[in-house]
């Protein structure tokens, strides 16, 4: 197996998480050490959606890649 094929699987099986826990507000991700800075600056809904655009990024960038969306300008 090609380690980009496995690292851009990581990029967006980890987007995904990030997207996922955003959306759905898991406290378990939310009351973590790392990420209380963002929730104590933003709040939580700012948290959510800042953590919800970096899924989303991560997601597509992996997908970008292993399904040759040519989403970004960058390839």
């Amino acid at each position: 197996m090609e380690q980009s094929v496995v690292l851009n699987g990581l990029f967006l099986f980890f987007g995904l998480i990030i997207l996922i826990a955003a959306l759905f507000n898991w406290h378990y991700f939310f009351n973590q050490r790392k990420a209380q800075f963002l929730v104590k600056a933003l709040g939580i809904n700012g948290a959510r959606i800042v953590y919800a655009i970096l899924g989303l990024f991560f997601a597509l960038l992996g997908a970008n890649e292993l399904f040759n969306l040519n989403l970004f300008l960058f390839n």
